[in-house]
């Protein structure tokens, strides 16, 4: 079985538990973990199968691509909208730009696949835990994971000082921890950033509430993953004399659902998506409810704001087509560093949201901001005009080399590479829209890895009768073999043969008729003439 194991261990600071266990062996067989839903119950899209693993059934990407294009592999964590199907989950994913899975984690509530340093070293973290509910099916409690370059565990984040109140009545018993989905960035000084929100007592009486309402309060965290220690708190309820309730555009009341009144459903009037760290010490802050990018101080006061609507404390110098407006956005990044007198940012920009979409398409953005005169002015817009796309929530803006842009659209599953004149060289859809989307999404360069457990095999009968061995390596990225190599016997007492067979590596699982009258096989991951990792031997 391929399982996560949440099990906490007795690391502890300030009654936050910060680490716990991840396991990920493939046995022959392989097959998704117990109670997990398999995908072939999932409706989203058009599906691969395997022998290997039957239950495994990724999407068939559609995918176009000029030589242009930018060489990297697919990172992204496919979750059902909520809203149609409230109890599935999908899980992990990294293809490659042929279309081939290299990676895949059980199928769990999961977002945030990103790969990450740490201590110098590449990783791969990810969000699990719980999503939706009563009161907000954009917020989740759960825990962060971090696994090296084996897909070991080596570290992870659980959140739980005792104050928190999920406010969801799916959830009334306390939860092991409280990391919300939106953020978990580590950072150059080898910390993590996380959000988190908690139901709190709030007066709403200057929005028009009750004197004993209920906020959602976004919270901050920045942790040091090497010594657990807190070094950073910010929540948005202590600061609301700076960022005022009456500011949000997620208006109060809200609908019978958000309405403030109790903990079970509180006002989600803020709503931080993205914290970067700045060169001062600060943070670079989306709010997404107030359609506001904020910089805080080290100490967490507010620096400045910038408001796609009115601009907050800047004014626009120049426009082109849609120029600085922005609103409902996510993913906002300094490029090449916030130090000195200007800063320039990028940003996803939805423009749409569940009340406020079809109005203005989705983009990326990017805007210079002059802190000394207080001017921002748009650099690039980022819009395919032969795909108009709408996305009501999520999404990413990625820098990559050569002043490429890699956007994820979101709640619409698609991604897009722009080249430095902005025109198109990837296009790639992995589901129907309204069905699923990926919260963040990256096209990743430098993933290479190599699975500490064995590849799977398993056989099948062709139509002539002939038997087929296949071979998988669930997360062997494509740097790591090149060829399988088969032992076969067609006498048990005498043993494997010296290495039969060598078949060119093809996706995900690659195939090879056996000899007739095998009766026992095995298969190997081999680069060139070096065996990589042999599978465990299987008895036909």
């Amino acid at each position: 079985m391929y399982s996560l194991l949440f099990l906490a261990v007795c690391s502890q600071l300030a009654g936050q538990t910060v680490a716990y266990t991840y396991d990920g062996p493939r046995p022959v067989g392989g097959g998704p973990p117990a109670n997990s839903t398999p995908f072939a119950e999932l409706p989203f899209w058009p599906y691969q199968t395997f022998v290997t693993e039957p239950d495994f059934r990724p999407p068939v990407l559609e995918i176009s691509k000029t030589p242009e294009a930018t060489d990297g592999l697919l990172v992204f964590a496919p979750l059902p909208f909520i809203p149609v199907y409230p109890n599935r989950s999908v899980g992990g994913l990294i293809m490659d730009q042929a279309g081939n899975p290299v990676w895949h984690t059980p199928t769990l509530p999961l977002g945030q696949l990103h790969v990450q340093q740490w201590n110098g070293s590449n990783v791969l973290t990810f969000w699990t835990g719980g999503i939706g509910g009563d009161f907000n099916d954009a917020h989740g409690f759960g825990t962060i994971t971090i696994l090296d370059d084996t897909y070991r565990q080596i570290g992870g984040v659980v959140l739980n000082d005792g104050t928190f109140k999920s406010g969801d009545s799916l959830q009334n018993a306390p939860q092991p921890s409280y990391v919300d989905i939106h953020e978990s960035l580590i950072t150059p000084r080898n910390t993590i950033i996380i959000t988190a929100y908690n139901s709190t007592p709030y007066d709403l009486s200057a929005v028009g509430g009750p004197t004993d309402g209920w906020v959602l309060d976004s919270l901050i965290y920045e942790i040091d993953l090497n010594t657990n220690e807190t070094l950073f708190r910010w929540s948005s309820i202590e600061h609301v004399n700076e960022i005022p309730l009456n500011a949000s555009h997620q208006l109060y009341p809200d609908g019978s659902i958000i309405s403030g009144n109790n903990a079970t459903h509180p006002w989600d009037y803020f709503l931080t998506n993205s914290v970067y760290p700045l060169d001062d010490g600060g943070y670079l802050l989306s709010v997404r409810h107030y359609w506001d990018v904020v910089a805080l101080d080290k100490n967490g006061s507010v620096s400045w704001t910038l408001n796609g609507e009115t601009g907050g404390d800047f004014t626009q110098v120049n426009q082109i087509e849609k120029s600085s407006t922005f609103s409902w956005q996510h993913f906002a990044r300094p490029v090449n560093g916030s130090s000195g007198e200007n800063i320039t940012i990028d940003l996803f920009d939805n423009h749409n949201s569940g009340r406020d979409n079809g109005t203005a398409p989705s983009t990326g953005l990017r805007l210079h901001l002059d802190l000394q005169d207080r001017t921002v002015e748009t650099v690039s817009l980022l819009e395919d005009p032969s795909d108009t796309l709408y996305a009501d929530s999520q999404g990413t803006f990625q820098q990559l080399p050569q002043d490429h842009k890699f956007i994820a659209y979101g709640q619409i599953p698609k991604f897009k590479e722009f080249d430095a004149n902005n025109e198109v060289v990837l296009d790639a859809r992995f589901g129907q829209d309204n069905q699923v989307s990926s919260y963040r999404s990256y096209l990743q360069s430098n993933w290479t890895a190599t699975p500490y457990y064995r590849p799977i095999i398993a056989t099948s009968r062709a139509q002539n009768g002939s038997v087929v061995l296949s071979m998988s390596w669930n997360g062997a990225t494509p740097d790591v073999y090149d060829s399988m190599v088969v032992f076969e016997s067609s006498d048990e007492s005498v043993g494997l043969t010296p290495p039969g067979q060598n078949v060119k590596r093809t996706g995900y699982e690659t195939n090879v008729t056996l000899a007739e009258g095998t009766r026992s096989v095995k298969a190997a991951a081999a680069k060139g003439n070096t065996i990589v990792r042999e599978s465990a031997e299987l008895q036909l």
